[in-house]
């Protein structure tokens, strides 16, 4: 970019914010994060290779900034609120330093009101269960708060929890929380909290999948409001008359089917068949990168056993007849899905996958694991991290191909490359055959190779469980079928399934 050009687009920049404050706002927001936009760019030593007044010295880098902020200080009054947000330090040890924030910083002494300290890349802003902590760069605004700048320092990334929020803020440590994720899940966040009903809050799976670059796609897993706020109203049908209720599976749509319809004035019963709620989402107990998900169960699990509207029996699997004596108005069937088993010589030794969970300990040194999804790559971390060594069969190139593109799948598979030296995961490669030495395969070229393996593990996906399903179909005046085994999908697909129906009855 020419150097007149840079002093123009400052009088551009300086000019919509002008128009901003005629239209009655009272600050603006200016992007200064991950070197990708403009003012971000010029900032950072590993992008900024001018050699004018804008290149060079740290005090060129940041003075595009600085003039920036100072002519839309001009322009709308010094009580017109700039806010900033800026990479604590960047990936390269020569790039953008923590310390070179905090000298910006203090260069922006009354020009920027408010700093927002982000990461270093896109991906991380926005965590995942996979991060080594909930909130990975609070210590980027805790050294610049040591440093005594004159400006409010707001710590953003995984902030979502209250008391680890209250402390961050307690202990000096940030001036103000950035969280968007929080506010999605719950939109209502800041009144639970100032209304002393943190419980009420449901817990974020950070699965980032209200992220989207069309945002005709974005949703929340956890609200199933968001995105349907205009037209819910007119979808959901007043409640009426208490019914009577039988929700037969206690995993995440049965759970959440039973939540909403109890709130809503129903009398509700959750036959589950195990001693415990959870269903598909019960691996999350074990795995320690699945605590996101694991403090949604333990919220659905916490709702379900103090509503004095839900009933819920552990330890039962109804028979038809059962239901049909106890004359309900409404049984819904919940009962997930079952895994797909291949025809492939000797997968009768083959275990599923989630069985995995929760029993390691039987799990021989040697792993393999047929099927590379999303449920495959999971399990084989876990596993992994346990001490195990795992090998990892997918018939497509690409591994866990339907995990969340944006936002999550490169720490996912960041989180795998950790364990390379104890979990390999082979493409293009199909199991013809399972023996007491091994696992048999062909690569891409049509070549056989045998690994060995103590425990074969199944991971080639999910039908739903319809049969399961349908055996209650005329237990009740009203039945459907929700989550998995009305329709395969997703985590999201069957909480919302389960919403639509609570809400229809």
């Amino acid at each position: 970019i020419p150097t007149a050009q840079l002093y123009d687009l400052i009088e551009k920049y300086s000019d919509l914010a002008k128009h901003m404050a005629d239209c009655g706002f009272d600050g603006t927001y200016i992007h200064m994060s991950y070197r990708m936009v403009l003012p971000g760019r010029m900032l950072s030593p590993v992008t900024n290779r001018r050699t004018d007044e804008f290149g060079g010295s740290f005090e060129n880098r940041i003075r595009f900034s600085l003039m920036l902020c100072k002519r839309i200080k001009e322009k709308c009054g010094r009580n017109f609120i700039i806010e900033a947000s800026v990479s604590g330090h960047d990936i390269e040890p020569e790039g953008w330093s923590l310390d070179d924030t905090v000298n910006f910083a203090k260069a922006a002494e009354g020009l920027i009101d408010i700093l927002t300290i982000r990461s270093m890349e896109l991906d991380n802003q926005h965590p995942t269960g996979f991060a080594k902590s909930t909130t990975p760069f609070l210590y980027m605004a805790e050294h610049i708060k040591k440093a005594g700048v004159k400006m409010a320092i707001a710590a953003s990334a995984g902030f979502f929890d209250p008391d680890e929020c209250e402390e961050a803020i307690a202990s000096g440590k940030a001036d103000l929380l950035s969280m968007a994720r929080a506010y999605v899940s719950n939109p209502n966040y800041g009144r639970l909290l100032q209304e002393g009903k943190a419980d009420e809050i449901i817990p974020c799976l950070r699965c980032n999948k209200c992220h989207s670059p069309n945002h005709n796609l974005t949703v929340c897993v956890v609200n199933p409001r968001f995105g349907s706020e205009k037209r819910m109203d007119k979808l959901i049908v007043p409640a009426g008359v208490g019914k009577r209720i039988a929700i037969v599976g206690g995993g995440p749509a049965g759970m959440k089917c039973a939540i909403v319809a109890a709130e809503r004035g129903h009398k509700v019963t959750i036959f589950e068949k195990n001693d415990h709620l959870g269903g598909m989402i019960d691996h999350s107990r074990y795995a320690g990168f699945k605590w996101p998900m694991l403090r949604l169960l333990q919220y659905f699990e916490r709702k379900c056993l103090t509503n004095s509207n839900i009933t819920v029996q552990l330890d039962h699997a109804p028979e038809p007849e059962e239901l049909e004596t106890m004359q309900y108005d409404v049984v819904i069937a919940a009962v997930g899905s079952q895994p797909i088993v291949p025809p492939i010589p000797g997968i009768e030794c083959a275990i599923p996958a989630t069985k995995a969970f929760g029993h390691e300990e039987f799990v021989a040194e040697n792993v393999v694991i047929i099927g590379g999804g999303e449920i495959g790559v999971e399990t084989g971390l876990h596993l992994a991290q346990k001490g195990k060594k795992v090998t990892i069969i997918e018939m497509k190139d690409v591994a866990a191909e339907e995990a969340r593109r944006v936002h999550y799948y490169n720490m996912f598979m960041d989180a795998v490359d950790e364990y390379k030296d104890c979990l390999q995961i082979i493409l293009n490669a199909t199991c013809t055959g399972i023996s007491d030495y091994g696992v048999t395969y062909k690569d891409s070229d049509g070549c056989e190779h045998t690994i060995p393996a103590g425990t074969v593990l199944l991971a080639a996906g999910m039908r739903a469980n319809t049969s399961a399903a349908m055996k209650y179909a005329d237990c009740g005046k009203q039945f459907f079928a929700i989550g998995d085994c009305g329709q395969m999908g997703n985590l999201q697909t069957a909480i919302r399934s389960g919403y639509s129906i609570a809400n229809s009855i």
